[in-house]
């Protein structure tokens, strides 16, 4: 196999020898610009980028002005492989603009799901602005955590408290909840408590009532009412107004959408997460 010639000017080989020692996996043009200053280079970071593009040193992601470095060591102008590529350079050209991986990627990346979504699955605060890259590449859903992320392979991921609130909160936003169910018992085992509990306070009681349906198989009575999941005392819709599967009358929910019944996932022995 042949492998690409990937030339390089005087000057771009100074740029180039600066990105191989720090190993950036993203540049954006005011890393370009600080470079080039650095080396007494004119030429503007647009222009820098736009040759280095041509020549293989930086690929285009979903941001403009935000490019992936692919070093001397992929032996042509080869990505990382990374998928989370496009959100990592979201995250970058918008750094106060929040955005969460959730849901199945969140499954897969705590190492619950057998394998990762087709499309991955990004949380944003509802009424947040969303970039047409960003909808491109990800499943985009609206949901506001209100406890902090956990941080795997570099990103924000929402924790398994927050999952499970999301699942309660947003159920019509899981595309399948037979493999949620499914590890549904190691995901509460995961839970820490006092972030639970966090993630409740101040929400609607129709979410506390599906949690605890949800989680109806998993927790006795009197640990659902230590993490203050109690009924709503009004029925509580679990997916859309739709063909009703099963009506629980404790929890007073109406669900629409669970293949079977929580009860049937299966008591954890020791109760919720540590």
């Amino acid at each position: 196999m042949t492998t690409p010639t990937r030339t390089l000017s005087r000057a771009l080989a100074e740029i180039v020898t600066d990105l191989e020692l720090e190993q950036p996996t993203l540049v954006d043009l005011a890393d370009l610009a600080a470079l080039a200053a650095r080396h007494g280079i004119r030429t503007r970071a647009r222009e820098l980028a736009r040759r280095l593009r041509e020549r293989g040193w930086l690929l285009s992601t979903s941001r403009p002005g935000v490019y992936e470095f692919a070093p001397g060591a992929h032996a042509g102008p080869y990505g990382h492989g990374d998928p989370f590529m496009d959100l990592r350079a979201e995250l970058r050209a918008h750094p106060n603009r929040p955005a969460t991986l959730a849901l199945g990627s969140a499954l897969w990346l705590h190492g619950l799901g057998e394998r990762a979504p087709n499309r991955h699955e990004v949380a944003v605060a509802p009424g947040s602005t969303v970039s047409a890259a960003l909808r491109r590449v990800y499943r985009v859903v609206h949901f506001q955590a209100q406890t902090q992320p956990t941080m795997l392979r570099g990103l924000p991921v929402h924790s398994p408290a927050t999952m499970l609130v999301h699942l309660a909160a947003r159920p019509t936003q899981v595309r399948s909840w037979s493999p949620v169910l499914d590890v549904l018992p190691d995901l509460l085992e995961r839970a820490d408590v006092p972030d639970l509990i966090g993630e409740l306070a101040g929400r609607p009681a129709s979410v506390s009532a599906r949690l605890g349906y949800l989680l109806s198989g998993l927790l006795s009575e009197t640990e659902s009412h230590k993490l203050g999941l109690r009924p709503s005392g009004s029925v509580v819709w679990f997916g859309p107004r739709a063909t009703v599967r099963r009506t629980d009358r404790f929890w007073g929910v109406v669900d629409t959408v669970l293949p079977q019944h929580p009860s049937h996932v299966g008591r954890l022995d020791h109760g919720a997460g540590r």
